[in-house]
């Protein structure tokens, strides 16, 4: 069934095919970026961001893991329609759903941060209710944006919809709308603020964190890149200043992963504006760190 929504792509993550039967872990890209409020080239990311994968090396010094020895499986593109939401995101549940009922772990390539609301409905029809664990620079908790509910800038208040606020925890704050933020207190929207990052120890916000998602069994992580500060990830759709380091975010998600991670994704990174390549190789090595955790907490 899956295949009906597949398109199989030249390169490969890692420039290695993994065996299904010995990796959880299944690779989607999802080339989609119609509703970028900004800047639009993230349909290009799966593309830019498995070639550079594979120019990394796959040893994980956090984890203690070789992720060369146990690549994970790169199933191809989900078929996307530019211009439709809405048609995409179906294609996407559809692949989820199929992957995740054959006990499949999607690590998924954006596209727009829209697409994980499709990644979230596939585990829902599949019969997991995750809580939700979104590192990110906004938000994203309009009703809606110059009229259109499924732009990248409403993702987390469709997928609240979905699974309720409370099971939702957006790390890096620091670009909200007046508006926003009153519907996140007023709907229990859990967040952590980049300001308030940046005046706490890793180990507090990362008790924070755990203390959050405790009640969870079922985690879905989403990394939009823009949660980094542009001079770590100046290549994303929509930047903003004030940091948030490639250290940090290593360091709050190797805390963060366990084995009740059922799936990820890597959202927003735009090509086009990506100065050598820095974004594209800065989220396969997130995509690669992801993996090691679970694979290190699963042992």
């Amino acid at each position: 069934m899956k295949e009906l929504y597949l398109i199989q792509t030249p390169y490969i993550f890692m420039g290695i095919q993994g065996d299904p039967t010995q990796t959880p872990f299944s690779i989607l890209g999802v080339p989609f970026a119609s509703t970028n409020s900004f800047r639009g080239g993230s349909r290009f990311a799966p593309l830019a961001v498995r070639i550079a994968s594979q120019s990394l090396e796959a040893y994980s010094f956090r984890a203690g893991v070789d992720l060369e020895s146990n690549p994970p499986y790169d199933e191809g593109d989900v078929a996307v329609t530019h211009g439709s939401a809405e048609t995409t995101l179906r294609n996407l549940a559809a692949v989820t759903e199929e992957l995740v009922k054959a006990r499949r772990v999607p690590a998924v390539i954006g596209g727009d941060h829209t697409i994980t609301y499709g990644v979230i409905e596939g585990l829902v029809r599949a019969g997991i209710k995750p809580c939700l664990l979104i590192f990110d620079a906004h938000l994203d908790f309009r009703h809606e944006y110059l009229g259109y509910k499924w732009s990248h800038a409403c993702v987390t208040r469709r997928i609240s919809e979905l699974i309720g606020a409370q099971n939702i925890l957006v790390v890096g704050v620091r670009a909200v709308s007046s508006r926003e933020l009153r519907d996140a207190k007023s709907l229990e929207l859990n967040y952590i603020p980049m300001i308030t990052i940046l005046r706490s120890t890793l180990r507090s916000v990362s008790s924070r964190i755990s203390k959050s998602l405790e009640r969870c069994p079922y985690i879905y992580v989403s990394v939009d890149m823009d949660a980094l500060d542009p001079a770590y990830a100046p290549g994303v759709a929509t930047p903003e200043p004030e940091e948030m380091t490639p250290t940090q975010l290593l360091n709050l998600l190797h805390a963060s992963t366990d084995e009740r991670v059922v799936g990820f994704d890597v959202v927003e990174v735009d090509p086009q504006t990506d100065n050598s390549h820095i974004t594209s190789f800065l989220a396969a090595r997130i995509m690669m760190e992801i993996m090691s955790y679970l694979i290190a907490s699963r042992r």
